[in-house]
């Protein structure tokens, strides 16, 4: 394509007014263009983007900064957005294919939103440290934060952004949820910024929820009605998010609403307190809308509940929609029942057969496939054979999309049960790295670093998915459980046994029969023993050899076995 032309874009892009993007995102798309048309492409990379636009020095470290590959994600999604809405009929489309920085060009009728995957020796190196995060200050630089908020306000006109995450997306991802800017109440200049950022910061937090479609709607504008000119291009809104910001005091109040948009009935409400003088509000932001993002967007709360309960209420035909086969495989996942895997197994199947480039079934499928090699429910292929198939599925949703989180967490559990526990633990890393407002992840890597007896780093990150989820499964208490076993701490160890138990597993009965036999509990242990060994025979015969195909650290196994021997050896009065 000319250079003219390709500059006319990005012109077009720049100048528009609607556009998501700070205005460091925007000196990144113009750098990367412009070394791009100068015949400097091979020299895009994240370092050369530190120093010339975020003003890092030569010495720039991207495994401890990820500022760049951060600010790559969101400008992706910028892009997404604009051409999903006021660029659709632009003739040219400009894209940060994932893996790399180097722009693509191409004609936008024959283009989808998203980036097309590259060649992988093409990419930068894969980055896996967690992001940095912000640190809190005392003081606020008024005129620095003013201009900023200020800029984002007016630059964030609406988010179109989808669960549908690059290019591998089925055309049914979930619910459409929209946040509406906050409104301001009273007097006082915080407020305002507060509010500004606020309603932006949830609204980019939901958007790393693969299940959602996110809109944003600033204060004072009206939310586009389905059927307008510009709302006929969105699908109705389903969920809303709204709230409102005001000062009493040194104290900075926030309340914020959930509502189904559809009757109007409140699914959650909540009300927040920070002092204004000790905390920044770039801290305040980004706390407070990670928790309202997280209760919003969390797969076991309420949004997702009531959406698979609409989906799979009518049918158990497995030709349900590709989302609904997402969203069965999720309902399973939840409990491990027996019961709920053939048909989700069965349905992912088909639905990776007519969808091919929808990475959330290929990475829902590599779960499924790796409980099959786990627990023996595909008897024509070898344990091994059956993570050698499981690993195909996640990495193929993996080159779809390298963020996939279902597809990362699969990785992880592929390699615990292969016995490589130290990559087991990088890819559950990675999960959490791509969205650490989700508790499934946060709950995938305690879990994994429970397994090595980690459990002063495993114990928090429970809590935390615990804390977060509005309901938690069962085993989300599991490592908690044992963390209080190896401390011999009895009666720390029940209420966690106690909650793991709902899902019925072989583990959580052992778990329980466990605390009640060290508690004294004889019938309680006999009876939680004897349900574990209907469950799973052989960790009630041989727990020790039960336990080491969970790849579980010898010192977690040797406690696990004579606690169940103490539970064997009660006998109820």
């Amino acid at each position: 394509m000319p250079d003219a032309e390709i500059r006319e874009q990005l012109d077009r892009i720049l100048d528009y007014g609607g556009l998501q993007s700070s205005v460091r995102r925007r000196e990144m798309l113009k750098f990367i263009v412009e070394e791009t048309l100068a015949g400097r492409a091979l020299q895009i990379k994240a370092t050369t983007i530190a120093i010339a636009v975020f003003g890092r020095s030569a010495d720039f470290d991207q495994q401890s900064d990820p500022v760049v590959r951060l600010e790559a994600r969101k400008l992706r999604q910028d892009l997404d957005n604009y051409y999903v809405g006021v660029g659709q009929d632009d003739p040219i489309r400009i894209s940060i294919p994932k893996g790399h920085y180097r722009p693509k060009f191409s004609p936008n009728a024959a283009s989808e939103p998203g980036a097309t995957p590259v060649p992988v020796d093409e990419a930068d190196p894969p980055e896996t440290n967690s992001p940095a995060t912000q640190n809190s200050t005392s003081s606020w630089r008024w005129p620095a934060l003013a201009a900023s908020l200020l800029i984002a306000a007016f630059a964030l006109v609406y988010f179109v952004a989808a669960g549908n995450r690059g290019s591998g997306s089925a055309p049914v991802t979930g619910a459409t949820i929209r946040v509406e800017g906050f409104e301001v109440r009273g007097e006082g200049e915080l407020p305002k910024f507060l509010a500004a950022g606020l309603s932006q910061e949830i609204a980019a937090a939901l958007l790393t929820f693969p299940d959602l479609k996110v809109h944003f709607t600033p204060a004072g504008q009206d939310t586009p009605r389905e059927g307008s000119e510009t709302g006929s291009r969105e699908p109705a809104t389903e969920y809303l998010v709204t709230g409102a910001v005001w000062q009493d005091g040194d104290d900075v109040m926030v309340r914020s609403v959930l509502t189904r948009a559809a009757d109007g009935e409140v699914l959650w409400a909540g009300r927040f307190t920070e002092n204004a003088r000790t905390r920044s509000i770039s801290s305040i932001e980004t706390d407070i809308s990670s928790e309202i993002a997280t209760i919003a967007g969390q797969r076991y709360g309420l949004v997702q509940n009531d959406v698979r309960a609409k989906l799979l209420s009518d049918s158990d035909d497995p030709s349900l929609s590709a989302y609904a086969c997402v969203a069965r495989a999720q309902i399973y996942q939840r409990t491990y029942s027996d019961e709920e895997y053939t048909a989700a197994r069965r349905c992912l199947e088909e639905t990776v057969l007519r969808e091919p480039e929808y990475a959330r079934a290929w990475g829902m499928l590599a779960i499924l496939r790796n409980d099959a090699a786990r627990f023996g429910y595909d008897p024509d292929r070898t344990k091994e054979e059956g993570f050698v198939h499981a690993r195909e599925a996640a990495a193929r949703a993996l080159a779809i999309d390298p963020e996939e989180p279902d597809a990362l967490k699969a990785m992880s559990h592929i390699e615990q049960y292969s016995g490589n526990l130290d990559r087991s633990i990088e890819w559950a890393q990675k999960a959490v790295d791509a969205n650490p407002n989700d508790p499934t992840s946060l709950a995938n890597l305690g879990y994994r670093l429970g397994i090595v007896n980690r459990f002063p780093e495993a114990v928090p990150l429970l809590e935390r998915a615990i804390d977060r989820s509005v309901s938690p499964p069962p085993f989300y208490f599991h490592m908690i459980a044992m963390d209080r076993m190896m401390q011999e701490d009895w009666t720390g160890m029940l209420a966690p046994a106690t909650s793991a138990v709902a899902d019925s597993s072989s583990i959580s009965y052992g778990l329980a029969a466990i605390a009640h036999g060290r508690l004294g509990n004889a019938r309680a242990a006999a009876d939680y023993h004897r349900k574990m060994s209907d469950r799973w025979p052989l960790l009630a015969e041989n727990p020790r050899t039960a336990l080491q195909a969970h790849q579980l650290d010898p010192a977690v196994i040797d406690a696990f076995a004579e606690g169940l021997e103490v539970a064997r050896g009660q006998q109820p009065g």
